[in-house]
């Protein structure tokens, strides 16, 4: 096996299940909060509106991924990221707090050619298993190198 194929790891975003769940009880709680509290009833209404936009824009964004600047696909090739956003790959560099977890792998990337970073939300059913495993084993053992921190 030749050292690139060795050093290349990919992952498909898919729907995610748990994700749709957790974000449909946040909005849901968010709701309900606003409801109980003692605002006036247009105030409630208003705010009630710009919750449902957000749970919208979050689900397209997020969750089925239908947005442009949606990540379809992430790759770590030779220590370069890549994501895949609409129909097209471009370089990455991740920043700021990384989440590494067995239920979550959360960071964002700062995409060339982009203002705004964008977001990598996984969870256990975003990718296939495999995959993803994969990909969760790289970044909890070479994280000093792919996120581009020197040893400490």
């Amino acid at each position: 096996m030749d050292a690139t194929r060795a050093s290349l790891c990919e992952v498909n975003l898919q729907h995610s299940a748990c994700h749709l769940g957790l974000a449909a009880l946040c909005h849901g709680a968010a709701l309900l909060a606003l409801w109980w509290c003692g605002l006036a009833l247009l105030a409630k209404i208003a705010l009630s509106g710009l919750v449902v936009i957000h749970g919208h824009r979050y689900y397209t964004r997020y969750i089925v991924r239908a947005h442009p600047l949606s990540i379809a696909a992430v790759r770590l090739l030779d220590d370069q990221w890549w994501v895949r956003h609409g129909e097209r790959w471009s370089r990455a560099w991740p920043e700021g707090e990384v989440v590494v977890t067995g239920a979550l792998i959360t960071f964002r990337f700062s995409v060339e050619g982009l203002r705004r970073p964008l977001w990598l939300i996984l969870f256990p059913d975003s990718a296939d298993p495999v995959e993803l495993h994969a990909f969760r084993l790289r970044l909890l053992l070479e994280s000093a190198t792919i996120f581009g921190r020197g040893s400490k």
